[in-house]
C-alpha cells in the first residue's frame, strides 16, 4: 500500500496501531523472556541423550594434560645418617594427553545416571622433560607395605617376614625407568613371593608395580559413579550420589566417608561464589572442599576461582569436622596439609597431599632435603564460570607420598628416620577453548539479548506513539479533507 495514497485516518491507525503493538509485544518479551531464557539454558544443561552438554560430557571435547614428575631419591645409602637428610631431585614433567571416555552408562528413573570413566592417556615427547627411560631411585613401596601391614604383630611373625624381606626381593629402595614407575610396570620379586601365599594379612592385587599400573585404558579402574542428571533440579547435576553402588566409600567413618561433591567435569549452574566447592577426588579417596579465591576472565569469559587451602587435606588439626579422616589405627594424625590414604590403597602406608608438601606442616618439608613449595606451581585451583557451571582453567595438583618408619625387627628398617617420602606428583590441566568460550557467551547472553530486543521494541513503539501525537497535535499529517476528495473523483 503506497503511503500517499492512504488518508489521515489510515495514516493514524497505522502509526498508532503500529506502535501500540510493538510496545507491548517488547513489555511482554521485557517481562516474559527472562524466566524463559532462563529455563532454556536449564534444560539445556540437563544431562539427556543427544544435547551438545551430553555429548561433550561423554567424551571431553577440550584436550586434557596430565603431567607426572618424578621424585629422584638421590641418597639412599645415608639414611641411617642423622646428619643428612633424604634428598631429592624431580624428574620431568613427562606430559600425557588424557582422553576421556564415560562407559555402559544406565540412566534411572530417580533422574541419574550410573556410568563407568575410561582414562587412556598417550605420551608426548615433544612436551615432556626428558623421556620415559630415565632412570629413577624410589622407595620400595612392597617392602614398606608388607612393614606396615606387620607393625603391630607379635615379635615371632615379624622376625619370619623380616627373614622373607632379607631372602625374597625385600628392598628399602629401587631403581627404575620413569615409564615403568607411571604406567607400564615392572616384575618384583617380593611380589611373586607373596602371590604365592595370597593371605588376608598381605594383599597384593597385583602381579607387578607401577604408580598407575593397570589404570591406562582402563573402564573400571576409577569405579563406577552415579550422579545427578538435573531432570528433576538442575542444581543436581553432575553431583555424585553414589560409588560403586554406595553412598558411602569406606574409606572413612561418617560424614568424612560420604561420597558427595563432583567428578570436577561436569558442574551445576548458578553456583554460589561466596561457598566452597566440593570436588571428589579417586586418588585422594575423599573429597576435597575448594575455598573461592576471586575472579578470572578467559577469553572474555568472567569467571570465579576456587582454591585448595590448608583445610582441604586436614585430618581434624585445623577443622574439628574432619577428624574423621585421621586413621584410628594411627597413634598420631597427620599433620595437616596430609591425608592418610591407606585403605583405598591396598593398606600401603600412602599420604596424599599438594606438592612439595605446599600448605602442609613445615616439619614435611624440613625432613627432607630438595622440596621448595611454590604458591604459582603447586597450588590445586578451579576456575568456573558460575552461571553456567562451564570450567575455564583447571589445574588439580596432587602429590602421593610412602611413610618409612624405624622398626628394630625389620633389617631394612633398623636405624631409620620415620619420613613421609615423595614419590611423585601429578598435575591435571584443561583449558577451555576459545569456540567454546563463544558458545558460553552466547548461552550467559541470552537473557540480555531478548531484554535488549523487548526495550528496542518498547523503544521504536514509544517513537511512533509520540510521533503521531505530536503530528496529530501540531495538525501536520500531509493528507486533508481536500486531498481525500480528490482522490475520490480521481
Amino acid at each position: 500500500m503506497c503511503c500517499q495514497c492512504c488518508s489521515v485516518t489510515q495514516r493514524k491507525i497505522w502509526v498508532f496501531g503500529v506502535g501500540t503493538l510493538l510496545l507491548l509485544l517488547g513489555v511482554l518479551i521485557a517481562l516474559v523472556w527472562p524466566d524463559m531464557s532462563t529455563n532454556l539454558i536449564q534444560s539445556s544443561l540437563v544431562l539427556k541423550e543427544g544435547t551438545d552438554n551430553f555429548n561433550n560430557w561423554v567424551e571431553t571435547p577440550i584436550p586434557i594434560y596430565t603431567k607426572f614428575t618424578l621424585f629422584n631419591w638421590t641418597n639412599p645409602e645415608e639414611i641411617r645418617n642423622p646428619n643428612v637428610k633424604p634428598n631429592f631431585v624431580e624428574m620431568g614433567p613427562y606430559v600425557f594427553l588424557e582422553k576421556d571416555l564415560k562407559m555402559d552408562l544406565d540412566f534411572h528413573d530417580n533422574n541419574t545416571v550410573s556410568y563407568y570413566n575410561r582414562k587412556t592417556w598417550y605420551f608426548i615427547p615433544e612436551m615432556s622433560n626428558g623421556t620415559l627411560d630415565d632412570m629413577v631411585t624410589v622407595a620400595h613401596v612392597i617392602t614398606a607395605s608388607v612393614a606396615d601391614m606387620m607393625r603391630n604383630r607379635n615379635k615371632y611373625v615379624k622376625k619370619i617376614m623380616n627373614y622373607v624381606l632379607n631372602h625374597e626381593g625385600g628392598e628399602l629402595f629401587v631403581t627404575r625407568k620413569a615409564g615403568e614407575w607411571i604406567f607400564d610396570g615392572f616384575q618384583d620379586d617380593l611380589i611373586d613371593f607373596l602371590k604365592l601365599f595370597n593371605t588376608s594379612s598381605i594383599n597384593i592385587p597385583y602381579t607387578k608395580f607401577g604408580f598407575l599400573v593397570d589404570r591406562n585404558n582402563s573402564k573400571e579402574y576409577d569405579g563406577r559413579y552415579m550422579i545427578g542428571t538435573g531432570g528433576d533440579d538442575i542444581h543436581n547435576v553432575g553431583q555424585l550420589t553414589h560409588w560403586n553402588g554406595k553412598p558411602m566409600n569406606g574409606f572413612y567413618p561418617g560424614e568424612c566417608g560420604r561420597v558427595n561433591g563432583s567428578t570436577g567435569d561436569l558442574l551445576p549452574p548458578d553456583l554460589d561464589i561466596n561457598q566452597d566447592l566440593t570436588i571428589y577426588a579417586v586418588d585422594t579417596c575423599r573429597f576435597l572442599n575448594l575455598a573461592p579465591s576471586g575472579k578470572v576472565n578467559v577469553y572474555g569469559l568472567d569467571g570465579y576461582e576456587w582454591i585448595g587451602t590448608a583445610d582441604t587435606l586436614d585430618s581434624g588439626e585445623n577443622d574439628p569436622a574432619q577428624k574423621c579422616f585421621c586413621n584410628p589405627k594411627e597413634e598420631v594424625c597427620p599433620k595437616t596439609g596430609v591425608v592418610d590414604c591407606r585403605k583405598c590403597r591396598n593398606n600401603a602406608p600412602i599420604y596424599a597431599s599438594f606438592p612439595h608438601f605446599y600448605l602442609g606442616d613445615q616439619s614435611y618439608v624440613d625432613a627432607v632435603t630438595g622440596l621448595n613449595p611454590i604458591k604459582e606451581k603447586h597450588q590445586f585451583r578451579f576456575a568456573i564460570e558460575p552461571v553456567m557451571g562451564v570450567p575455564l582453567e583447571i589445574h588439580a595438583r596432587i602429590q602421593i607420598n610412602l611413610q618409612i618408619q624405624p622398626d628394630d625387627e625389620f633389617d631394612i628398617y633398623r636405624g631409620v628416620p620415620k619420613v613421609l617420602m615423595p614419590m611423585f606428583y601429578f598435575e591435571q590441566i584443561a583449558e577451555l577453548t576459545e569456540s567454546l568460550a563463544d558458545r558460553t557467551k552466547l548461552g550467559i547472553n541470552l537473557k540480555s539479548y531478548g531484554l535488549y530486543f523487548g526495550f528496542f521494541l518498547i523503544a521504536v513503539g514509544a517513537i511512533m506513539n509520540i510521533i503521531g501525537i505530536v503530528l496529530t497535535l501540531t495538525k501536520r499529517w500531509t493528507s486533508s479533507v481536500d486531498d481525500d476528495e480528490e482522490l475520490l473523483t480521481n
